[in-house]
């Protein structure tokens, strides 16, 4: 046998109890090597030896084979007994490990024992290997059998955990033959009420705590569940509880039938469910009376674009006839005005309103999108703002090709809204600024003003309904919908809108659309 190689002895013959022990053996004596299997084949323990001489194949064998037992000479050319000890309780702690060696010494050989060798044997005592052996062999099956019965303990303990946290469910046994009931945890009380040694012992105590508008369903349940095959059974009802209040109960029980397939007993579990259910019943009537509000918002709906839209209609006709005449009064034109311009405020609002309410429960505003120049389009608005505000100043400026396909009308509605806003919230003596620049894939505006910037703790929510960027006066007030319904809009075009608002730029509002061509322009756009 070579010093750097690796070498198996079967030692014979195989006892009839059992296969032969698989032995690794750390050795670069080849003699001392045979020495060994000699004394084990002469004390009657059959063994397959599988010889190493150093650290790689001793390392190599560990990791590649399960052995009985492990027997080690304690100096090894290069690779020391106590590296070998090691090297083994990394891999294979449970295997016994024996040192077969010359003089250890007394401290060196309790060094030994204490870093987890079970034995020693001084090759000039070999005939103690046989006892050291089978004592060894013993020994790590008790710890073998410790460790299983540990195991075992643990896995009992972690089962009655378990068991333990499941006890806010009362715990039943019901045997059919004697009509016995048998209760089980002190969750018992917290369903019923009542003490464990106060729950009768027979089913008939429970059959009377069921509610009388629930037994019947409840016991035929269980009839059909005991003359057909299921092995189940579950249900949820009512019972009585010793304060006299009745508890929602979830129950359900495990079928256990003869040989025979007749039903002998059923295991089950019972829990209090009724703040569950009191909670379901909430839930329904939350829901009933979100229905109902959504009923009357849709009444409501009716009830603007029909009941007022059409008066709202007739006012504004007749104050433009008013204003039309030639022989009109100045204080009437004044009157005529105010009512032209109240009413025209309200149409707006009442419009607002009316896509305030179709994008909250219609999900998003409905758009027809067709071929359209946007410059031409921010161009009309902006003359149409420099009309109502003769008094401010509005810059435009617009760059590349606007044309593209979007809903003109509702784009008219987005510009007007953010230009509005610019010109309200901004100071009369500063330019209010509008520009379109037409990108590859976009078309982008930016409306900018001057004044005092949006708080910042506003901002982030500035287009949410019922928000605004500052105050204004009672004259100006709106229902503060016109930057939600612009992000609506902007949102059904698969477009975005930002602002951004500070005291050295002022406020910026940014829409970018995409620029669809007419050919790839949907019907509509939802």
């Amino acid at each position: 046998m070579s010093s750097r190689g690796n070498a198996a002895l079967d030692l014979n013959p195989t006892p009839t109890s059992g296969r032969p022990l698989s032995i690794l053996l750390l050795e670069d004596s080849p003699l001392d090597a045979q020495l060994v299997a000699a004394q084990l084949e002469e004390g009657g323990l059959p063994a397959t030896l599988e010889c190493v001489a150093g650290r790689t194949a001793f390392s190599s064998a560990l990791a590649k084979g399960k052995y009985d037992l492990i027997l080690s000479d304690y100096n090894v050319p290069g690779f020391d007994g106590m590296s070998a000890l090691e090297a083994a309780q990394a891999v294979c702690p449970d295997t016994p490990f024996l040192f077969v060696s010359g003089a250890l010494g007394e401290d060196r050989a309790i060094e030994l024992l204490k870093r987890g060798a079970t034995d020693y044997v001084l090759k000039d005592r070999l005939e103690r290997l046989g006892p050291s052996v089978r004592r060894a062999l013993r020994e790590a099956e008790g710890v073998r059998l410790r460790k299983r019965t540990e195991e075992a303990l643990r896995r009992s303990e972690e089962r009655y955990q378990l068991v333990a946290h499941a006890s806010f469910d009362a715990i039943w046994d019901w045997d059919l033959q004697t009509d016995a009931m048998h209760w089980i945890g002190d969750a018992t009380e917290e369903v019923f009420g009542f003490r464990l040694e106060e729950v009768g012992a027979d089913a008939a105590w429970w059959r009377r705590h069921i509610h009388a508008d629930d037994r019947e369903r409840v016991l035929a349940g269980l009839q059909r569940a005991f003359e057909s095959d299921d092995d189940r059974w579950q249900d949820e009802y009512r019972v009585l509880r010793k304060d006299a209040s009745y508890a929602y109960v979830a129950a359900q029980g495990c079928i256990v039938r003869g040989a025979s397939g007749k039903v002998r007993r059923i295991v089950g579990a019972m829990r209090d469910i009724t703040e569950r259910r009191r909670a379901e019943e909430e839930k329904q009537q939350l829901v009933h009376e979100a229905q109902a509000r959504v009923e009357f918002e849709q009444q409501l709906i009716g009830i603007v674009s029909h009941d007022l839209r059409n008066p709202l209609g007739a006012i504004l006709t007749g104050a433009s006839l008013m204003l039309r005449r030639e022989d009109i009064q100045p204080w009437h034109a004044k009157a005529a005005a105010r009512i032209l311009s109240a009413a025209e405020r309200a149409t707006r609002m009442i419009r607002d309103l009316l896509d305030f309410t179709q994008a909250r429960m219609g999900g998003g505003i409905p758009v027809q999108a067709a071929p359209c120049d946007f410059h031409a389009l921010t161009l009309q608005v902006v003359e149409e703002a420099r009309t109502a505000h003769p008094e401010r100043t509005i810059l435009m400026e617009q760059e590349g090709d606007g044309q593209g396909s979007w809903d003109a009308d509702r784009m008219a509605q987005v510009l007007s809204n953010i230009l509005g806003n610019a010109l309200k919230y901004s100071p009369e003596a500063t330019p209010v600024r509008v520009e379109s620049r037409c990108e590859p894939d976009a078309l982008v505006v930016h409306v900018r003003n001057g004044g005092d910037p949006i708080q910042p703790d506003l901002l982030p929510r500035i287009f949410e309904p019922l928000q605004r960027g500052t105050t204004v006066g009672r004259s100006e007030r709106s229902i503060g919908l016109g930057l939600y319904i612009v992000r609506q809009l902007v949102l059904a075009h698969g477009g975005t809108v930002d602002a951004q608002s500070s005291a050295e730029e002022g406020t910026v509002f940014t829409v970018r659309l995409p620029r669809l061509r007419a050919s790839e322009t949907p019907s509509s756009m939802e």
